[in-house]
């Protein structure tokens, strides 16, 4: 090995170099001037300053990444850092939507008598992308059911969990329900609104969630029933219930069914912190047409199936959007 430093000695090193045997601390280069073979120091430095000893970041045995954490480039850095070239992770889970109807254009076309823009393959894309989901595909079907199986046949070939919107209910060209019932599809309707037709098939062995097709009701069933599911899969955290005061009251909300109203919440008084909610207040009616008034709501209000109006000032649970 190399010959320790003499006492008064001093070796130039470079930025994470290796501290020379015999020396105790690190000068700035900025503190110094050299001459001729010689270096003057001109401000004093103590014993161990700038010199990291080993272990100070990590030590044999710590637990660097804790099993379950979704890696973010914090986590990557300190993985490379300790010389790992890869860890076993879970992949995302591959997600891929059908929307159905005959009614439904893409956006940027002229609409004709009868027709609405497609607001819910996009929407459903989005939301599995924001909760962990890696969407393979996106696709619209008519309300011919040979095209429905084709598209569905490709979905569930590439995807884990494949959503479809539309075709659920009870009208004349319902496809979807039409397509899945005979290969073991369950649809009825469940005590909520909006939302309440739904429908579940699993093929070959890929669940199909089949929401009904009104955009608000797409939406509010994604975040009822799909979220907390695919949010664990991803290894994201819950999203929390928690309770707000009415800013006005509910007028009426239907017995038996539970209500999702879309609400707004309502920020701080002056003195308090903005971020911080003291009310939340309805954005717009129970209509599951109402898709341009869900983009001004923070929030799901959950009202029981039971109650049948609030007044201002009640605690209602709220979920975040």
């Amino acid at each position: 090995g190399r010959a320790p430093l003499p006492e008064g000695a001093a070796m130039k090193v470079m930025t994470g170099a290796p501290i020379p045997p015999g020396a105790d601390c690190v000068v700035p280069v900025e503190d110094t001037s050299a001459g001729d073979g010689t270096v003057t120091i001109e401000r004093g430095r103590s014993a161990g300053e700038f010199v990291r000893e080993p272990g100070t970041d990590v030590r044999s045995g710590d637990l660097l990444v804790r099993a379950g954490t979704v890696l973010a480039p914090r986590h990557v850095a300190a993985l490379a850092a300790v010389g790992l070239p890869a860890v076993t992770v879970f992949r995302a889970v591959r997600g891929a939507v059908i929307t159905t109807g005959d009614e439904l254009v893409a956006a940027g076309k002229t609409l004709r008598p009868g027709q609405i823009y497609n607001s819910n393959g996009v929407a459903l894309a989005a939301a599995l992308t924001a909760n962990g989901v890696d969407v393979v595909s996106v696709a619209h079907s008519t309300d011919d059911p040979a095209r429905f199986r084709a598209l569905l046949s490709a979905a569930t070939e590439g995807a884990d969990v494949v959503f479809t919107s539309g075709g659920v209910s009870k009208g004349d060209f319902e496809v979807v329900k039409d397509v899945l019932e005979p290969m073991g599809g369950q649809f009825g309707a469940v005590a909520m609104q909006p939302g309440g037709p739904q429908g579940l098939t699993v093929v070959d062995g890929v669940p199909v969630l089949s929401f009904p097709g009104n955009p608000v009701s797409t939406m509010v069933s994604f975040e009822v029933f799909a979220r907390p599911m695919l949010r664990h899969l991803a290894g994201l955290p819950e999203v929390d219930a928690y309770e707000l005061p009415l800013r006005t009251a509910i007028a009426r909300s239907p017995e038996g069914k539970r209500q999702f109203l879309r609400g707004k919440l309502v920020r701080g008084r002056p003195g308090q912190a903005p971020w911080q909610p003291e009310a939340v207040e309805v954005v717009s009616g129970a209509g599951s047409h109402l898709v341009a008034a869900m983009a001004w709501a923070d929030v799901l209000i959950d009202v029981p199936a039971e109650v049948t109006a609030l007044p201002a000032g009640a605690l209602v649970r709220v979920w975040s959007l």
